[in-house]
């Protein structure tokens, strides 16, 4: 048996019977999902925002159980992490105190800071990326989320629906979305939504029930609705 691409993106094995071909391809692509997963998934959750309209740090807010935001946050990503990182600058729950703080990437602002900060000092793991104003993640959807993960996949930016926008926090980055991250700071590119678009990254629709982990919280109108 000869395995070769004849072109980009296409495995021709020749010499073996059309059926075994197929079985063999798809084992193939097994194996590397599987290389795919054995890559360690840690967590950044961003606190680097001024909280302008909210009038107060988001992440500090608290729920009915009396916990902070951060803290049930951090909560529901434990499970399905290697370990979690807080990107930004900001007072954190004394709880929490023992969770590695990093600053944000000089020369750049908003949630690209954090990620290029995280993936510069970590650049051999893939990245969930969470934003602090995020108060009902469920697990379901990170379970979701990381299960998006294949080979090929640079990162799974998800959307609400077909023609809806990008979802770039709440997503999962391969290393690899490294590259696309300093490309954006090289072209003064801040949007973090953009790397969305890119041909390597994934853009699923995300699962009708699970849709609420997706809400953010921006101002002080929004938090009234929320909480009644």
């Amino acid at each position: 048996m000869n395995c070769h691409r004849e072109k980009k993106g296409d495995l021709c094995c020749t010499g073996m019977d059309p059926v075994k071909r197929e079985i063999f391809l798809a084992e193939f692509l097994r194996h590397l999902d599987n290389l795919v997963y054995r890559v360690p998934l840690w967590a950044c959750i961003l606190i680097g925002g001024k909280s302008s309209r909210m009038g107060s740090p988001k992440h500090l807010l608290r729920g009915p159980d009396g916990r902070s935001w951060l803290e049930r946050t951090v909560e529901t990503l434990r499970p399905f992490v290697t370990d979690i990182i807080i990107s930004g600058a900001g007072e954190v729950p004394r709880s929490l105190s023992t969770l590695r703080r990093l600053p944000d990437a000089a020369g750049t602002v908003g949630p690209l800071a954090g990620i290029l900060s995280a993936s510069g000092w970590q650049p051999m793991v893939g990245w969930i990326l969470v934003a602090c104003d995020m108060p009902d993640i469920q697990s379901g959807a990170l379970e979701w989320l990381a299960g998006q993960r294949a080979a090929g996949r640079w990162g799974i930016v998800p959307r609400l629906s077909e023609d809806g926008f990008l979802e770039p926090l709440l997503a999962c980055y391969d290393m690899r979305a490294a590259t696309v991250f300093k490309e954006l700071r090289t072209r003064n590119i801040m949007k973090i939504s953009r790397v969305g678009v890119h041909p390597k990254i994934y853009n699923p629709v995300i699962p009708g029930e699970l849709s609420g982990s997706w809400r953010n919280i921006n101002t002080p109108e929004q938090l009234d609705e929320y909480e009644n």
